[in-house]
């Protein structure tokens, strides 16, 4: 058994630990140079770490991933010249790292990122994503956009893990597996992370469900 992970989370989120959201407008408005080298030296400080996770442990993952939300439910949290520009180039550093260690990335983001989606497979190079709310678009619309590209891990949101009963939890998987067969790789589970409010028993339906697609017990 191997796992799927990495080095926590990404560099947008990473960033935000030394400087706020807010302030980093302010940032790039008052010191574009700092604002231009803040990244780049984050991006050095994950570099220098997955480095050191790869040249360590990398038989210990079938996957590698971070996670990094870049997006909330109508738009990039910055402008997609700004992730274009400073983002990218350093995810593409650790994204380059993981494939010479023959290991696939799995990019988990929340939010609708879809202005930045052709940059991050196309130039990041990312083999799957993570993370999807029917807020935004039902999972199905993202397997029919990418699909045939790179990996879609999730499918079923929070929401429905959450406030539904297990019935309704297996109907709704029963109904989406349907809209997103034959469309790539795809990985069924939450569109996030699992909540200590969920209930366990909605989360076995969904994998009863799965399974049950599938031919299993």
């Amino acid at each position: 058994m191997k796992a799927v992970g990495g080095i926590g989370y990404g560099l947008f989120e990473t960033v935000q630990d030394f400087v706020p959201l807010q302030e980093l407008g302010f940032l790039e408005m008052d010191e574009p140079e700092v604002y231009a080298a803040l990244w780049c030296r984050v991006g050095d400080l994950m570099v220098a770490l997955w480095k050191w996770l790869l040249a360590n442990y990398a038989d210990c993952f079938a996957v590698c991933r971070f996670g990094d939300d870049l997006g909330f439910r109508s738009a990039t949290l910055i402008s997609p010249e700004q992730i274009r520009r400073h983002i990218l180039p350093q995810y593409k550093r650790v994204v380059d790292l993981v494939h010479a260690h023959g290991k696939p990335f799995l990019l988990h983001s929340c939010g609708k990122i879809y202005a930045v989606m052709d940059d991050l497979i196309d130039v990041v190079g990312i083999n799957a994503k993570h993370s999807n709310e029917d807020a935004i678009d039902p999972f199905e619309v993202w397997v029919e956009r990418y699909g045939d590209r790179i990996g879609n891990f999730g499918g079923v949101e929070m929401n429905v893990l959450t406030v539904n009963t297990p019935d309704e939890v297996k109907a709704y998987v029963r109904a989406l597996l349907p809209k997103i067969e034959g469309h790539g790789g795809i990985a069924i589970g939450s569109g996030n992370q699992i909540s200590p409010y969920t209930k366990p028993a909605n989360w076995i339906a969904m994998t009863q469900a799965v399974r049950e697609w599938r031919g299993g017990v």
